[in-house]
């Protein structure tokens, strides 16, 4: 316990390097309403959850609290990874399938928890209580409403707590060199359920999860269709980018698209409750054209890709790949194997792929700076200069991040060199393809725009 009231130095160099890793390792990190977190305050962040332990470290890695996190029991189960965690500053969390003898334990945690709140600490934990791998959040437990109305009640209301609602988005889950979004909503007061809690603390409870769940569907892109969130998300996919053109919501391009597809969802939404004969159409044709590039073998990326085809800009990018490929052949001599290990081990082994993305930055973690340091050696042996070889040392993890931001556009150069180049029977099926998927979008936009 008295790790988790202190600032911990190890805890903060360890942190440090895992935020270099996020930026080596993510396209873009947007941080947004950072500004909106209380300062001085008791606080209680309550993110959504969708991506194993990357989220946790999205919320670690964009603000400055090391906050005490409440993690399910069974990872505490063997004495080092127990301690480990504790350094971690997590605290464990028991639940039914944990054994019914041990619910009696989250009376001490979340004692231990009120105390650390009473003492201006900052607590982390999931309302949703499990992860969904999915733009799609599962419904909101107890937790947050019980421990922090029960801090309240115990300090006559008086303790001034915030729960800061947190959204965590991406612009895809297992990828490599993706696009992260953390957003920091505007504080809940716990005062406002003073009274309600008084009156019937059950009811403020509830009242409390609604409220934080409201407050977060906010900040995310929340698909609420459960029969039809595969065309919901198929559509966001596919139309987001046209749609975004037609609407301005702000200046960073990131954020653009994702204001623009969390609109789209919306429309769609509205389309479903106001006119369905027209919006169970427009999910027909949207699982005709899926279907139809699912047979040819080829992906809605490819597709959009083709429709950008002309040799006179293939040429003018080739030539751009001509003088960038220097620093990509440095950047990917050095990176590809411990890209690749991680992978190769984990391929076929991990059942839910949520924790795909996590495992293999775990990993990268330890296996990219041994790797780094064994080709430094070997640097060094060939050159016998130190300063060389340290210099090599720390170009290295420089010259992964220039190279995988390279490597999509390598591919797209590749893929519509493809396109030009076959013969016109295959031209012709993506040329089709290309039609049928403009005239998709053109339908949507048209339909979300009634």
């Amino acid at each position: 316990m008295h790790n988790m009231k202190n600032f911990s130095a190890g805890y903060e160099i360890l942190r440090t390097y895992v935020r270099f890793a996020f930026w080596l390792t993510h396209k873009r990190i947007v941080v947004k309403g950072r500004h909106l977190i209380p300062k001085g305050k008791s606080i209680i962040f309550a993110p959504n959850h969708q991506n194993a332990l990357m989220d946790p470290l999205a919320l670690a890695c964009t603000n400055p609290y090391q906050s005490v996190w409440l993690a399910r029991a069974d990872i505490f189960k063997s004495k080092a990874a127990s301690r480990f965690l504790k350094f971690l500053k997590l605290l464990p969390v028991y639940r039914i399938r944990d054994g019914k003898e041990n619910l009696s334990n989250n009376e001490e945690i979340f004692a231990q928890v009120i105390d650390l709140l009473e003492n201006k600490q900052t607590i982390a934990l999931f309302p949703e209580a499990a992860h969904s791998g999915k733009r799609q959040m599962l419904p909101h437990k107890k937790a947050i409403p019980r421990i922090a109305l029960e801090a309240e009640a115990k300090n006559d209301f008086q303790l001034d707590l915030q729960i800061v609602p947190v959204g965590i988005s991406y612009s895809h889950y297992w990828k490599f060199n993706r696009s992260l979004i953390v957003q920091y909503g505007q504080p809940i007061q716990l005062k406002d359920f003073w009274i309600d809690y008084e009156v019937n603390p059950q009811k403020a409870m509830l009242d409390l999860r609604d409220e934080i769940y409201r407050k977060l569907s906010t900040l995310i892109i929340q698909i609420n269709s459960k029969t039809h969130f595969q065309e919901y998300d198929d559509i966001r996919r596919l139309a987001g980018n046209d749609y975004s053109r037609l609407r301005f919501f702000c200046k960073n391009r990131i954020l653009q698209l994702f204001y623009a597809e969390k609109e789209l969802i919306s429309k769609l939404e509205q389309l479903e409750d106001l006119h369905p004969e027209q919006f169970n159409s427009l999910l027909e044709e949207t699982r005709t054209y899926f279907s139809e590039i699912q047979k040819a073998d080829i992906s809605d990326q490819q597709i959009e890709s083709a429709g950008r085809a002309k040799w006179s800009k293939v040429l003018i990018s080739f030539a751009a790949a001509i003088l960038t490929l220097p620093l990509f052949c440095f950047g990917f001599a050095f990176n590809v194997i411990p890209f690749l290990i991680p992978r190769a081990i984990l391929r076929g082994k991990v059942k839910d792929m949520t924790f795909l993305s996590t495992f293999n930055f775990a990993t990268g973690l330890i296996v990219f700076p041994l790797f780094y340091l064994i080709s430094a050696l070997w640097i060094f042996h060939l050159t016998g200069s130190w300063s060389k070889s340290m210099v090599s040392f720390m170009l290295m993890p420089l010259g992964g991040k220039i190279a995988y931001q390279l490597l999509p556009f390598y591919r797209s150069i590749w893929q519509q060199s493809r396109y030009l180049i076959k013969n016109k029977t295959n031209r012709n099926i993506i040329g089709n393809l290309l039609a049928q998927r403009k005239e998709l979008i053109d339908r949507i936009l048209e339909r979300v725009f009634f």
